[in-house]
């Protein structure tokens, strides 16, 4: 439909307001983003340092070593009908263990008492409850730091404990990694050095000054499995067949670059 003569005015004069109105926005906008500081990049989502010149890169270093000690977990455990009868096995056996420990040539200061427990049995059978008895049991952790001997300590442990002791779980572990450690960390830090340098020449920048570093070290005990009745039955004379293998020691490493 044309617009009469009498509405054009109008509509043009609207159409020039929103022309105006169109360009003073976009001129405030437009001064807007020029006067505006660039916004800093959130911290979660770059892992560049807090300057705009730094590169963050981690690394990993790995070493083996040979495991020099055993770790024990060992434990008695006696039920008997009344509580003091099982008490008195309970400490008995341990008392024989320690001593048996002890000759074999394990030091005071590797034998640790680590538990104790008392505990009622009841018979649940009929529907009813009646107690039948108690359970003692006494837990003892060892470190046997002789591996060529660990194998006949555990026999005459087990010899000597007889069918109330047990052994809960066993470990090889490292008693001095302290210089392990330190060819780890050395490599770790070589292997971020060597990544940040990559990152450096592929921008065209060049690495400055380190600005931080942060690391973790792990250094786990491999467990060492055999078979329970086994030890318990084994005799003197056949001493537990024990093999060291190997123990890695990791150490990661977190380091902030500044670049120029």
């Amino acid at each position: 439909m044309p617009i009469s003569a009498a509405f054009r005015p109008l509509a043009v004069g609207a159409a020039a307001a929103v022309v105006v109105i169109g360009a003073f926005t976009l001129g405030r906008s437009a001064h807007s983003a020029s006067a505006s500081p660039p916004a800093s990049p959130s911290p979660s989502a770059s892992t560049a340092s807090p300057s705009s010149n730094g590169i963050s890169v981690s690394g990993v270093g790995r070493v083996t070593g040979k495991p020099n000690l055993l770790r024990l977990q060992t434990s008695v455990n006696v039920k008997r009908p009344d509580v003091t009868s099982a008490m008195q096995e309970a400490n008995a056996t341990m008392a024989k263990v320690q001593a048996k420990l002890k000759a074999d040539g394990v030091a005071a200061a590797d034998l640790q008492t680590s538990g104790l427990s008392v505990q009622p049995n009841y018979d649940y059978s009929n529907g009813s409850s009646r107690l039948n008895g108690y359970q003692v049991s006494e837990n003892l952790s060892v470190v046997l730091r002789d591996l060529s001997r660990a194998g006949a300590i555990i026999s005459d442990a087990a010899n000597v404990g007889g069918n109330e002791l047990q052994i809960g779980s066993a470990s090889l572990d490292l008693d001095e990694d302290a210089a392990l450690i330190a060819q780890a960390r050395q490599a770790a830090f070589a292997d971020a050095k060597a990544k940040a340098s990559a990152y450096a020449t592929a921008a065209g920048r060049s690495l400055g000054t380190v600005l931080s570093i942060s690391e973790t070290t792990e250094s786990q005990p491999q467990p060492l499995r055999f078979a329970k009745d086994a030890v318990a039955s084994a005799p003197a004379a056949a001493p537990v067949p024990i093999e060291a293998g190997s123990q890695d020691v990791t150490v990661d490493v977190s380091v902030v670059w500044a670049m120029s």
